[in-house]
């Protein structure tokens, strides 16, 4: 059961039967979608969040959730490369809402555009975690498959986690994932034992940008700059 769906669904059927006695037509649309969020609430399971050394010699971390470029993605660390599983693409994650938010505008206007959009969400939870739920079940963790993303660590130059975000550097391209807020905490650890010499988080990225701004300064000396040569 995921509350934060069945508290939304909850909330927009008190607001449709509110609307509703000014706008009986409009029940047509806010009912249905307000059980919608209900049932998709009691049947979306909670997510596993993070997994630190599962019970699997290969694998080191898995991360349940990451945002590449508005796809969702779940994160596999091997023990030499990592595996990002497609979850959901662009198309349920924003395309997806984005319509159902204006049916609901046609119909309810303001409010209607907001129950569309929740829903729309509540869709994405629904069927993110459902494939996750089948890529667990059928073993396929360490598989690639079409819509996935594999990485060697041996082609990575860096790695930086910057607040809620990793950023996976090569030397020829580069690509970051967003976390949920509190995941970069829990993961460091694990990072910088995995990358090693290659992970950089926020302390370390400030220390040699203050290093690098000190060597300018020392370059730079400022009783030497603003003066004009004389003749």
């Amino acid at each position: 059961m995921r509350k934060n769906i069945l508290v939304a669904g909850v909330t927009l059927l008190a607001v449709a039967l509110l609307f509703g006695v000014s706008y009986p037509d409009g029940l047509l649309f806010s009912i249905p979608i307000s059980i919608l969020n209900i049932i998709l609430g009691l049947v979306t399971r909670t997510p596993p969040g993070l997994e630190i050394q599962p019970e699997s010699a290969s694998i080191r971390l898995v991360i349940d959730r990451g945002v590449v470029r508005a796809s969702i993605y779940q994160l596999v660390f091997l023990n030499s490369k990592l595996i990002l599983k497609r979850l959901s693409s662009v198309t349920v994650t924003v395309i997806l809402a984005f319509v159902l938010a204006v049916v609901g505008l046609e119909v309810l206007g303001i409010i209607g555009a907001l129950m569309g959009g929740i829903t729309g969400f509540s869709l994405q939870e629904f069927l993110t975690q459902r494939l996750r739920n089948k890529i667990g079940s059928e073993m396929q963790l360490t598989s690639v498959g079409e819509s996935d993303i594999e990485i060697e660590y041996d082609d990575l130059s860096e790695v930086r986690l910057v607040k809620s975000r990793l950023y996976l550097i090569t030397h020829s391209n580069s690509l970051s994932a967003s976390f949920p807020r509190g995941y970069s905490r829990k993961i460091e650890p694990m990072l910088a034992n995995i990358f090693e010499s290659k992970f950089k988080n926020d302390e370390s990225i400030r220390a040699v940008e203050a290093a690098e701004k000190e060597d300018e300064k020392g370059q730079h000396p400022r009783g030497d700059r603003g003066k004009l040569s004389r003749r």
